[in-house]
């Protein structure tokens, strides 16, 4: 059994576990036996973040339910993304030199600001860290546009929500977890990656591509591609659809 296959199972024996009233997603950051990442703990708690690692600094426009931030960031940049419960849209841009971050969340959600759930927040230019957990009610919707050069390395995990990866333009390993919830992939045909390696814990997939095809349950498919570097897709449990521009 491959680690990948175990891991995206693992997702799915997790997420089996949860309540109706409750989300908790604990995702490993690697396939290895690691420590389970802390950030990828959705947990019981809506409770707002009592530590935060985040500076602003002139031009960052922080509200009390809207965040927006562009912080200089390399093609061949690092990034390590964690996020709890929010709609994350990931977008390239080939030739940006910058990373743009954008939180929304629902007015109506309390009395909580976006300020109260960042967790980390440290963009270098060649590396960079962002963690935010958010409770169901904030409704979040968090936007990344960032490049994604032939050499860079990004991790993504969503613990629990849906995510929508616009992988056009972009390259080098990107690793996209999923604990539960539904993910929208799209591409440039088969030239956004060298090789993708889809895993499936519990749900389906969806390839709408010509010659694609579509599985239930358990799912585990790797594909070759013209272009450059690779994707590697895991979601414990729910969706992926798979489609190009």
């Amino acid at each position: 059994m491959s680690k990948s296959f175990w891991y995206a199972s693992s997702l799915a024996l997790l997420a089996t576990t949860l309540t109706a009233h409750a989300v908790r997603v604990e995702a490993l950051t690697k396939y290895q036996a690691e420590p389970q990442s802390d950030s990828m703990d959705c947990g019981e708690d809506d409770k707002p973040i009592t530590t935060h690692d985040y500076a602003s600094i002139p031009g960052d426009i922080l509200q009390p339910h809207r965040l927006e931030l562009t912080r200089p960031f390399a093609p061949s940049g690092k990034l390590k993304l964690h996020i709890c419960r929010a709609h994350l849209r990931v977008r390239t841009q080939p030739n940006a030199k910058e990373i743009k971050l954008t939180v929304e969340l629902n007015t109506t959600s309390g009395n909580y600001t976006v300020a109260d759930y960042i967790q980390t927040l440290r963009v270098q230019p060649d590396n960079g860290v962002i963690q935010l957990k958010f409770p169901k009610s904030a409704h979040a919707t968090v936007t990344v546009t960032m490049p994604m050069g032939l050499n860079s390395d990004n991790e993504i995990n969503l613990g629990d929500g849906d995510l929508d990866f616009n992988a056009i333009g972009s390259s080098g390993h990107r690793e996209i977890n999923v604990g539960l919830g539904h993910m929208q992939l799209l591409l440039d045909k088969d030239k956004s990656y060298a090789e993708m390696k889809v895993n499936v814990g519990l749900g389906t997939l969806h390839d709408h591509r010509p010659g694609g095809s579509n599985g239930h349950f358990t799912v585990s498919k790797e594909y070759a591609g013209t272009g450059s570097g690779s994707l590697e897709i895991n979601v414990g449990m729910g969706s992926l659809d798979i489609s190009n521009d």
